[in-house]
């Protein structure tokens, strides 16, 4: 459960980006403050979060002992 929340908002921050370096009217939305200001900010802190968190899982993949329970 908590991996495919991470994923799929890793997926929607990063679509936002992709759409944010693409569209001139969203940056200038951004520039302008107010909600679409704040919620630039909230994907770019959820970006940094679920990218640590992928690094974590992928290093727990890989150094854990499959035959623990």
């Amino acid at each position: 459960m908590l991996k495919r929340i991470i994923f799929s908002s890793f997926f929607i921050s990063v679509f936002y980006f992709l759409v944010y370096f693409f569209v001139p009217a969203l940056k200038t939305a951004v520039y302008s403050g107010g909600f679409w200001a704040i919620l630039h900010a909230l994907l770019g802190v959820i970006l940094i979060i679920n990218i640590f968190g992928i690094i974590l899982f992928t290093l727990h993949y890989l150094f854990s002992d499959p035959d623990k329970t």
